[in-house]
C-alpha cells in the first residue's frame, strides 16, 4: 500500500514547494537576506536588551571609575599681539629681521613660541626641573615600579654590566652621568612641550598661549613666563642681530676700504700704462686729435683758396691772352703800374702815329717803350702765377703732411679707445665700491647710533596676561560620558548584530523554508515539565494547552501535505540527536489515538531506545523479539493506557539494528500495521549518526524532519535533508522542535503568532 502512492507522491512534492524556490535544489539554497525591517531590527535589540545594557553600563562603569581616577588639569591662557606697524629707526629692518604681520610669520612665531630653545628657558626660570608635574623621576614610585626595579637590582648582580644595559636600556653599553642627565632634561622638555598649545586667534594677528597643569594658579604663571621668555627671546635676538651686525660691518668696511684703494690704483696705473693721461678736457690723445683735425681743415681750405686762385689766373689769362687782363684780375701794384704806363705808352704811341710815320724814331722808340713794358708785364704775370703755384703746392704739402699725422694720430686713438673700455670697466669698479664704502659707512653710523634703542624694542607684546583658571579643562567628564555612551551604545549595538548575524540555528519555519526549500509542518515547544507522573500526557490529552494544539496543528499539515489518500506511515527523523524527534513521534501517535485513530509507534531507534521510557511501557518484547520469532505481533503490541495508542518497543538490544529493519520480516510488518491501524509512526534513529533512517524511508508514505530550535546548525540540517532526499523519501516537511515559545515570540516572525498573548488566551496552559 505504502509502495503504491510513493512515486508519484515523490515526484510531486520535490515540485511543489513555492514558485520562488520551484527551479532550486534544496541543498544549494542559501539563508535569502531579509528586506529591510525596521520593526525586526528593534524586536532583535529588544531581544538582546540585557546584553546591551550590560555592555553600555559596564563601559559606563568603567568610564566614570577612569575620570575619577584623572587627574583634573587646568589651562590658562596668555593673548600676545604682533604688532602691524614697526618702529623703525633709521633703516634697520634687514639687519634686525622684525617679524612681518602676516600669515608665514604669524606661524613661524608659533614654532618660535613652541620650541625647545623657549621650553628650557622657562623651565629654568620655573624651576620646573624639580616640579613632579614634569619629572617622572621626582614621582613617587607604584607598586608595579619597585617591584620591576627591584627585579632589575637583583638581575644586575648576576648579570654582567653590559649585557644588563642592553637588556634593559636597549644601548650597547652603559650611559654616562652626562648622557643620564641628558635624556632626563630632554624627558622634562618633552613633558612641557605636551603640556603647552599655541595658536592664532581667527583672522588677527594675536597669538594665544595656552598652558596646562593640575594646579590653576601654576598654569597662568607658566602661561605668563612663556609670554615674557618669548619676547625677551626676541629682544637679546635683536641686541645679538645688532652686535654682530656691528662686528660685521666693521670687518667688512676694512676690507671695503683696502678694495677701493686697490681699485683705484689699478685705473691709475692702467691709464699710465695705456697712455691715457687725463686733463681737464680729457685725455692729451683726444685733444691732439682735435687741434689736428682744426690744422688739417684750415690747410684743406688754404689749399683750396691757393688752387683757385691759381686756376682763376690761368684760366684769365687764357681767355685775355696778354698780362692786361691778368693784371685787372691779379690786383699786382707792380702789374698795375705797368699796366698804366703802358696805358700811356699805348696813347702816345696813338698821338705819334697820327703826327708822325711809322718810321719816326719817336715813334719807334714809343713802339720799343711798349714791347718793354709788355715784356715786364709777361715776366711779373708769370712770376705771380709762379709764386700762387708755389703757394698752392706748399698748402698742397702741408695739407698731406697734417693728413698723415691725423692718419697716425687716428690709430693712436682707436687703440686709446679700446684702452678706455677696460679704464671704464675699472672706473665703474672703482666708483662701485666707493659706493659701497659709502653706504657701508652710512649704516654703521646708523647702527652705532641707534643700536641700544632699537635693540630694546619689539613688535610683539602681551595683550592680557593669563587668568588662574576656575573650572578644569581635562578631563571632560560629560564630553567624555556623552562620547563613551555613544561608543558603547555603537559597539553593542554591532555586537548585537554580529552575534545575530553569527546564530547557525534556525528561528523560525520561515527561515527554514528560505534556507532549503522545504515547507514546515509546523513548531513543537519545548517541554519543560517531562515528569514521570504522565506530565507529557497531560498536556495532550483532556485540555486544551499550547504544546497539544502545536502537536494536532503539525499532525493536521501531515495529513494534508501529501496527495490523497491521506499517509498512514509516517517516519519521523533528524539529523543529530537530542533534536526532539521521540518526543515528537510520541506526541503524534498519542494525538491521534486521543482522537479516536487507531495510532501505532515503531520504535526503530534500536541503539538507544528512548519511546518505551517516554510513555512508560516495557521494553520487551519488541522489535526485535518479533524479527527472531520470540514473540508475535499481538505480544510486542504495548497499549498507552491514557491516551489508546499502541506501541511497539524496540525489544531485547542483542541484534544488529541494520539486519532487523531491512528484513522482509520486518517490511512486511509495517505493511500489516499500515493495514490495520490509521496511522503508523516510525521514530528513527539521527540521519548523521546512522544509516538506518534512510533505510526505512523510502518505504515510508511520508517523512517528518525535525530540526530543533537555534541549535541545529544550517548546514547540517540541509546536508540531512539532501541525504533524505536522495533516498527517494516522501518529505512531508519539517518540524521546528524544542521552541522557546517566549523567546520565540520576540523574533516577530510570521509563525510567532501561535505564542502571542491574544492567542494564548484560548488554552488553559
Amino acid at each position: 500500500m505504502a509502495s503504491s502512492t510513493r512515486a508519484s507522491t515523490t515526484v510531486n512534492y520535490v515540485s511543489e514547494p513555492t514558485a520562488t524556490n520551484q527551479s532550486k535544489s534544496p541543498s544549494s539554497l542559501l539563508l535569502a537576506p531579509r528586506e529591510f525591517d525596521l520593526a525586526f531590527l528593534l524586536r532583535v535589540f529588544w531581544r538582546r536588551k540585557n546584553m546591551f545594557i550590560g555592555i553600555v553600563v559596564l563601559m559606563m562603569t568603567l568610564a566614570v571609575l577612569g575620570l575619577s581616577a584623572i587627574t583634573p588639569l587646568y589651562t590658562a591662557q596668555t593673548d600676545i599681539i604682533i604688532e602691524s606697524r614697526e618702529q623703525k629707526v633709521a633703516d634697520l629692518t634687514a639687519v634686525l629681521g622684525d617679524v612681518l604681520p602676516d600669515k608665514e610669520g604669524l606661524l613661524s612665531e608659533i614654532e618660535v613660541i613652541q620650541s625647545r630653545n623657549i621650553a628650557d628657558k622657562v623651565i629654568d626660570r620655573m624651576n620646573l626641573a624639580n616640579d613632579p608635574e614634569f619629572n617622572d623621576e621626582l614621582k613617587p614610585k607604584s607598586f608595579v615600579r619597585i617591584a620591576l626595579d627591584d627585579a632589575q637590582e637583583m638581575l644586575a648582580q648576576y648579570l654582567p654590566p653590559e649585557t644588563f644595559a642592553s637588556f634593559f636600556s636597549g644601548e650597547d653599553r652603559p650611559l654616562s652621568d652626562e648622557q643620564r642627565r641628558i635624556r632626563e632634561r630632554d624627558a622634562i622638555v618633552n613633558a612641557f612641550l605636551d603640556r603647552l598649545a599655541v595658536s592664532v586667534k581667527g583672522q588677527s594677528r594675536v597669538i594665544v598661549v595656552y598652558f596646562t597643569a593640575e594646579d590653576p594658579q601654576k598654569a597662568a604663571l607658566i602661561a605668563d613666563a612663556v609670554a615674557d621668555v618669548y619676547i625677551d627671546d626676541q629682544l637679546e635676538a635683536k641686541f645679538q642681530a645688532t652686535q654682530r651686525a656691528n662686528k660685521w660691518l666693521a670687518g667688512k668696511l676694512q676690507d671695503l676700504r683696502k678694495q677701493v684703494s686697490q681699485s683705484e690704483n689699478a685705473v691709475e696705473e692702467y691709464r699710465r700704462r695705456a697712455g691715457l693721461l687725463q686733463s681737464k678736457d680729457g685725455t692729451l690723445i683726444s685733444q691732439q686729435m682735435a687741434d689736428l683735425n682744426t690744422q688739417l681743415i684750415v690747410a684743406r681750405t688754404e689749399r683750396a683758396a691757393a688752387d683757385a686762385r691759381l686756376g682763376q689766373v690761368r684760366q684769365m689769362i687764357r681767355a685775355a691772352g696778354n698780362a692786361q687782363a691778368a693784371a685787372d684780375v691779379l690786383g699786382s701794384p707792380t702789374i698795375q703800374e705797368l699796366s698804366k704806363q703802358e696805358a700811356e705808352v699805348k696813347r702816345k704811341i696813338a698821338d705819334l702815329s697820327q703826327e708822325l710815320g711809322d718810321r719816326h724814331p719817336r715813334l719807334i722808340s714809343a713802339k720799343a717803350e711798349l714791347r718793354d713794358l709788355e715784356s715786364k708785364i709777361t715776366s711779373e704775370v708769370n712770376k705771380v702765377v709762379q709764386k700762387l703755384d708755389n703757394e698752392a703746392g706748399v698748402a698742397r704739402a702741408r695739407e698731406a703732411a697734417l693728413q698723415h699725422s691725423a692718419d697716425q694720430l687716428e690709430g693712436r686713438l682707436g687703440q686709446a679707445n679700446a684702452s678706455e673700455v677696460q679704464l671704464r670697466a675699472l672706473e665703474r669698479e672703482a666708483d662701485a665700491n666707493k659706493a659701497l664704502l659709502q653706504q657701508f659707512l652710512s649704516r654703521f653710523e646708523e647702527i652705532t647710533a641707534q643700536s641700544d634703542l632699537v635693540a630694546q624694542q619689539t613688535n610683539a607684546r602681551v595683550l592680557s596676561e593669563a587668568t588662574i583658571p576656575e573650572k578644569p579643562s581635562e578631563p571632560k567628564k560629560l564630553q567624555i560620558l556623552v562620547l563613551v555612551f555613544i561608543a558603547s551604545s555603537v559597539f553593542a549595538a554591532a555586537l548585537i548584530l554580529l552575534v545575530e548575524n553569527m546564530e547557525r540555528g534556525f528561528r523560525s519555519g520561515e527561515q527554514i523554508e528560505q534556507s532549503t526549500g522545504v515547507r514546515t509542518l509546523g513548531l513543537m515547544p519545548v517541554f519543560k515539565k517531562r515528569r514521570r507522573d504522565g506530565g507529557l500526557q497531560d498536556l495532550l490529552v483532556g485540555h486544551s494547552t499550547v504544546f497539544g494544539e502545536s502537536i494536532r496543528s503539525i499532525y493536521t499539515s501531515i495529513l494534508i501535505s501529501n496527495l490523497k489518500p491521506a499517509p498512514r506511515t509516517v517516519l519521523i527523523t533528524s539529523s543529530q540527536p537530542k533534536e526532539g524527534k521521540t518526543t515528537l513521534a510520541v506526541s503524534l501517535v498519542r494525538i491521534a489515538a486521543s482522537s479516536g485513530k487507531r495510532a501505532v509507534i515503531v520504535e526503530t531507534d534500536l541503539r538507544k531506545p528512548n519511546v518505551h521510557r517516554l510513555m512508560r511501557l516495557q521494553q520487551t518484547p519488541g522489535l526485535i523479539d518479533y524479527y527472531g520469532g520470540d514473540a508475535t505481533l499481538d505480544e510486542i503490541l504495548h497499549q498507552d493506557e491514557a491516551s489508546g495508542a499502541w506501541v511497539i518497543p524496540s525489544g531485547r538490544l542483542n541484534t544488529d539494528p541494520t539486519k532487523v529493519l531491512t528484513s522482509e520480516k520486518v517490511r512486511d510488518l509495517f505493511v500489516t500495521l499500515a493495514r490495520d491501524f490509521d496511522l503508523v509512526v516510525v521514530d528513527s534513529p539521527p540521519l548523521m549518526a546512522v544509516s538506518d533512517a534512510r533505510q526505512l524511508a523510502p518505504d515510508m508514505d511520508a517523512t517528518v524532519f525535525a530540526v530543533r530550535w537555534g541549535k541545529t546548525p544550517r548546514e547540517i540540517a540541509r546536508q540531512g535533508l539532501k541525504e533524505l532526499l536522495e533516498t527517494g523519501a516522501v518529505l512531508s516537511g519539517t518540524v521546528l522542535t524544542m521552541v522557546d515559545p517566549t523567546k520565540h515570540a520576540r523574533y516577530g516572525f510570521g509563525d510567532s503568532g501561535y505564542y502571542y498573548k491574544s492567542v494564548k488566551s484560548y488554552y488553559m496552559t
